[in-house]
Parts: C-alpha cells; structure tokens; sequence
C-alpha cells in the first residue's frame, strides 16, 4: 500500500488529500483484482482445454488398444485355423492310409477265406 504524502514534519495531510489517496488506493486494489480474476480465468481455460486433451488421447489410446487386440484376436484365430486345418488334412491321409490298411487286410482275408472255403470242398 502506498504511504500518505508528507511534505515535511509541519506538515498535515488534508482530509481531501487523504480522501484522494485513500480513493486512488481503492482504484489500485480494483485493477490488481480485475487482473487477479483475469489470470484465474486465463488459468481455468489452460486447464480446461489440458483436461479436454487428455480426454482426447485418453479416447486415441483406447481405440488404438481395441484395434490391436482386435488384430491380435484375428491373427490368432487366424492361426488356429491354419493349424486346425492342417491338423485335419493329416487326420484324412492317416485315414486313407489306415482305409487302404483295412482295405488290403480284408482282400488278404477274403483270399484266405476262399482258399479255406474251397479246399474244404
């Protein structure tokens, strides 16, 4: 706060004077509050929009996180499958194999039975 003028010792402020001082103080008080408020306003904002900004890359993460375990889901699947499919195409050669297994045993029975069944004759 400012001090009272004093001219010298003898000298007295007048009640107008110090009206003007005290009125000139009251002014000063007003403009260091108005840019009090203004600088709070001013940091309100900055905070808002830093608030908003990480809303928005909170959002960008999440949709990039969602997007690669969908594409880790896919590729995954996307793997079993070949791996069931693969799995399954040596399931029908080993039972092709075991078919034509049966198949020659059974000619060889057959055979053996003819052979059995005309020479009991």
């Amino acid at each position: 706060m400012a001090k009272p003028k004093a001219v010298d010792e003898n000298h007295q402020v007048s009640p107008e004077e110090r009206f003007r001082e005290l009125v000139a103080i009251r002014e000063k008080e007003k403009e260091i509050e108005a840019k009090l408020e203004a600088a709070r306003a001013e940091a309100a904002q900055r905070l808002e929009e830093a608030l908003c900004e990480i809303q928005q890359m909170r959002a960008e993460v999440e949709r990039q996180t969602r997007e690669e375990a969908d594409r880790l889901r896919s590729q995954a699947v996307r793997e079993a499958e070949a791996e069931a499919q693969e799995l399954l195409a040596r399931a029908e050669v080993e039972a092709e194999e075991i078919r034509n297994q049966a198949g020659g045993r059974v000619g060889q029975l057959v055979e053996r039975f003819k052979r059995e069944l005309f020479a009991n004759e």
